[in-house]
């Protein structure tokens, strides 16, 4: 399969298909100053819409500088800040969410431009599209410093390396092999293999992209009162980025709940309350409320009366309704001001949405509060404003660890009757007689056979290094592995189970893993003297001395030689 990236012009869709190409790749971003022939940026709406319609994959790409002007120079605040452009002009163009924008590095850099602005540049983008949506447009030589760092999750792989492999790169979904050298309909182009199933293509996401005449929602019914009192301030010109959820910690009504924040000398107020389909409007949307101190002139608010923080999901779900009208007045208020109705849910990403006061505590460091708590049913408040958004009815989720464990057999009888929530309040487990099936939104669901539960529980299950699990289990010649989101646990014979990760993983993987000189892990990372970290193998030994070096160690008599290392 074949991809199109252009940037001079638009490209009739039926051209691009009739040239045997199965997609492109768009550019979400402005043009430069000097570049106003690029008339393919920022792609649009109607264009995508058309490409669509004919049966063409989408990609999202980013770019806006070049040369002395790349934008990665920008270090941290430049990736959050061309990341929100980046995100912006992708869901204007019809982008769903959950798939990824590559973010360019439109160079061959040396080790200390990584370092000093590439890799902050990676972690500001991430800050804003999440790292598992951040992917990353660079040589084979960035990739592997990529996946060293941990900063992108999908890669673009391009060929201008200076000297570095040009061979697809193992982590690479999209491999540019052609650059200025082809024309479709009369336009230059570049053009690109596709080296994975899942290249990030919209197509992919888990919710469907709706044509805009189709976007018909129905208001909930609820009782609006307004009492407005003037437990309130000016925003002095502050944007509106966040919808801010709260409890009460008490047991009061929407109207008796009101009647106190509109008591200024009280010290307190939301601009909604709402209980039992009850809204009560107290603060103009338009002034700010006294709800989270220094962030409450780019914030609205609305508090659940008669809610407690320490609520299990089956109460939340009592209060099924209210959550539902919640999700309804957050996009009404997300289109009146321009900010985007995404849910941020834990764990939190610092972005604009519709979130709770804990957002305010872990992301922007204002206060310490931790409502609306760790058994909100966020996936809930998610559904409906997904609906509100976009016409796309809140269908119930397919029952994934069922789905898992139906074809699971070796798990065993189930023990768990239904499913119970984890400790963050949206991934959701099941235990069987062999194991264990753990399911996120982002993950998917993947069953843990009990030989590797042990050390999982060991490291603190999914709220450890470990996270979630991503891939199946799997065995292997001698033993079984299975990856998370933190790494992997390898099990060999009868042996207890080993958590590899991080640069030394990547660096035993260059050796071929279990099959290569160094074989099996046989113990956990240990620190050393320095700040080191050195991790045994039943060949040898792997250090790790600092953001991106590794120095390898066979098992041979006489002095120690260090192992080649391979790009």
């Amino acid at each position: 399969m074949r991809l199109l990236d252009f940037s001079a012009a638009l490209i009739d869709p039926q051209a691009i298909k009739d040239a045997g190409y199965a997609g492109v790749i768009l550019y979400m971003s402005d043009r430069r100053p000097g570049a106003e022939w690029m008339q393919a940026k920022p792609a649009t709406r109607e264009y995508c819409d058309r490409l669509r319609a004919a049966g063409l994959e989408i990609v999202s790409n980013y770019q806006y500088g070049k040369g002395d002007t790349s934008d990665w120079y920008g270090g941290y605040d430049g990736g959050a800040r061309h990341a929100e452009t980046a995100l912006r002009y992708h869901r204007e163009a019809g982008g769903p969410d959950q798939r990824p924008i590559y973010a360019p590095v439109d160079a061959n850099p040396t080790v200390e431009q990584w370092n000093q602005f590439i890799a902050p540049f990676l972690r500001g983008w991430a800050s804003v599209v999440g790292l598992e949506w951040t992917g990353m447009y660079g040589n084979f030589r960035c990739i592997n410093w990529a996946l060293e760092d941990g900063v992108a999750t999908w890669f673009w792989q391009h060929n201008w390396s200076g000297g570095f492999a040009n061979d697809d790169h193992p982590a690479a979904h999209l491999h540019q092999v052609r650059i200025d050298k082809d024309r479709v309909d009369g336009v230059v182009v570049d053009v690109n293999t596709v080296l994975k199933p899942d290249f990030g293509q919209w197509s992919k996401a888990p919710n469907p992209i709706l044509p805009r005449e189709s976007v018909t929602v129905t208001k909930p019914e609820y009782t609006e009162i307004e009492q407005m009192g003037t437990s309130a301030s000016s925003r002095h010109g502050a944007r509106i980025e966040n919808f801010l959820l709260h409890t009460q910690e008490g047991n009061g009504t929407a109207e008796s709940l009101a009647n106190y924040l509109s008591n200024p000398a009280n010290g307190v107020s939301y601009h909604y309350t709402i209980r039992d389909g009850v809204v009560v409007d107290v603060v103009d949307t338009d002034l700010a409320s006294w709800s989270v101190l220094d962030a409450n002139p780019y914030t609205i608010n609305l508090c659940f009366a008669g809610s407690r923080a320490g609520w299990s999901r089956d109460e939340w779900l009592a209060r099924r309704d209210d959550i539902r009208i919640a999700a309804w007045l957050a996009v009404q208020d997300a289109r009146k001001y321009g900010f985007e109705p995404h849910v941020i849910a834990p764990p939190y990403e610092r972005r604009e949405g519709i979130s709770d006061h804990m957002y305010v505590t872990e992301c922007l460091g204002v206060g310490t509060h931790t409502d609306v708590g760790p058994n909100f049913p966020w996936d809930v408040l998610e559904a409906d404003v997904r609906e509100f958004a976009t016409g796309a009815p809140a269908a119930p989720p397919p029952n994934a660890i069922d789905d898992v464990a139906s074809v699971t057999p070796w798990l065993g009888a189930r023990r768990t009757v239904g499913e119970n929530a984890t400790p963050d309040g949206i991934g959701r487990y099941a235990e069987y007689e062999h194991g264990h099936i753990y399911w996120h939104p982002a993950t998917g669901a993947h069953a843990i056979p009990a030989s590797l539960f042990g050390k999982y529980s060991e490291l603190g299950w999914e709220q450890g290094a470990l996270g979630y699990p991503v891939t199946d289990f799997a065995e292997l010649d001698g033993g079984e592995v299975q990856g998370f989101q933190g790494g992997a646990l390898y099990r060999h014979g009868n042996c207890a189970p080993v958590w590899v990760h991080g640069a030394i993983r990547a660096r035993w993987h260059r050796t071929g893993s279990e099959t290569g000189p160094f074989g099996w892990p046989i113990a956990d990372e240990e620190p050393l003297d320095g700040g080191e970290v050195s991790q045994r193998f039943q060949g040898g030994q792997i250090f790790w001395s600092g953001p991106r070096d590794t120095i390898a160690v066979l098992n041979e008599d006489g002095p120690d030689t260090p192992v080649p290392d391979h790009d």
